[in-house]
C-alpha cells in the first residue's frame, strides 16, 4: 500500500491539514516545490496538469486543496488507481483526476491548462522532444510550464567518496559505483539503471529547446547542491541504508524532514553543479499585428 493511500485513511481533518507537509518527506521534491511556490501564489480555478506524476501526484493534491482542478497522468495503471484513491479519501475526488496516458502523446485539447508540471520525468521518456511539444501544445497562451530534469553537468557533494581506498569502496558502495572509473560516473550509471534514465540535460541546450517551443524562460537554475546533494548521494551510493524499503525508507523520510531548512540554506550558497535543473517558462501570447 502506498504512502498516499495509507495517509488518506487518517481522519480527514488531520490528513487535510498535513497533506502539504508530505512533500517534506522527500528532500528533493521539497526543494522542487519550493522553487515553484513563488509562481503559484493563487491557483484558485487554475487547470493544472501533472505529467508523469506517479505516486508523487499526492504532492500536487495541495493545489486542488487551493481551488485548482488537477489532472495527473502516468503510464502505470496501479499507481494512478492509488493516487485517485488518495484523492477520494481526502475529499478531493471532484477536484483531482488521474489518467493513464503517455507524456509524449497527451490525449488532451490544445491550450487547456494554466499550469503544466513535469518533475523529473522528461529524462525517462524515450521521445522527450515529443513530450515537450505535447506539454507546450496543451498549455494555454500565458500559461506556465514548470520543468525539472537531471543535470548532465553536476559534481559530487560527497567528494570524500572519490578518495576512499578501493577496498573501502567495494565494501561500502553499490557494486556498480565501486567498479566504475569514478564515483560520480558510477553513481550516474547506477541511477540510470534503477530509474530507467534515458539521458541528462545541459542547461543552455534545454533553455534553447523551451524557447524554440514558444515559451519565454522566466527562471532557470540548477538545484540540489551541497547538503541536499549529499543526502541524495548518500541514499543512492551506499549499500545501506536502502531508501527503497524498510528502515532505510523511514530514515530517508525522517532525515529529509529534519534537513530541509539546512538544505534550503545550502541551496542559496551555490549556483552551479547541482544534480537537477529547473525551468519556469510562460507560453507566449501571439497577437495579430
Amino acid at each position: 500500500m502506498s504512502l498516499g493511500v495509507r495517509f488518506a485513511q487518517w481522519p480527514r481533518p488531520i490528513a487535510w491539514r498535513l497533506l502539504p507537509a508530505l512533500r517534506y518527506l522527500n528532500l528533493m521534491r521539497a526543494l522542487e516545490w519550493r522553487m515553484l511556490a513563488p509562481w503559484i501564489q493563487d491557483v484558485a480555478k487554475w487547470r493544472v496538469l501533472d505529467v508523469g506524476c506517479g505516486h508523487g501526484g499526492i504532492y500536487s493534491l495541495s493545489l486542488a486543496q487551493q481551488g485548482a482542478t488537477l489532472l495527473g497522468c502516468d503510464l502505470k495503471h496501479s499507481v494512478m488507481a492509488d493516487v485517485q484513491t488518495t484523492a477520494q479519501g481526502l475529499g478531493l475526488g471532484s477536484e483531482a483526476f488521474f489518467l493513464v496516458a503517455d507524456g509524449a502523446a497527451l490525449p488532451l485539447p490544445v491550450g487547456s491548462f494554466d499550469l503544466v508540471i513535469c518533475n523529473c520525468v522528461l529524462e525517462h521518456i524515450v521521445d522527450d522532444m515529443a513530450a515537450m511539444r505535447a506539454m507546450a501544445r496543451v498549455l494555454r497562451p500565458g500559461g506556465l510550464l514548470y520543468l525539472t530534469v537531471d543535470n548532465a553537468d553536476h559534481g559530487l557533494a560527497l567528494g570524500v567518496l572519490e578518495r576512499l581506498p578501493a577496498g573501502l569502496k567495494t565494501r561500502f558502495l553499490q557494486p556498480k559505483i565501486s567498479a566504475a572509473s569514478s564515483v560520480v560516473v558510477g553513481l550516474d550509471e547506477h541511477l540510470d539503471e534503477i530509474y530507467s534514465v534515458c539521458r541528462r540535460y545541459h542547461h543552455a541546450e534545454l533553455e534553447a529547446v523551451v524557447s524554440d517551443l514558444g515559451l519565454a524562460v522566466l527562471n532557470s537554475r540548477p538545484y540540489l547542491f551541497g547538503l541536499g546533494a549529499a543526502h541524495y548521494e548518500l541514499f543512492h551510493a551506499l549499500r545501506r541504508p536502502d531508501s527503497a524499503s524498510g528502515f532505510g525508507r523511514m530514515l530517508f523520510m525522517a532525515t529529509s524532514l529534519f534537513l530541509y531548512p539546512l538544505a534550503v540554506w545550502s541551496e542559496k550558497r551555490a549556483r552551479t553543479g547541482g544534480h537537477g535543473l529547473a525551468i519556469v517558462a510562460r507560453k507566449e501570447i501571439c497577437t495579430d499585428e
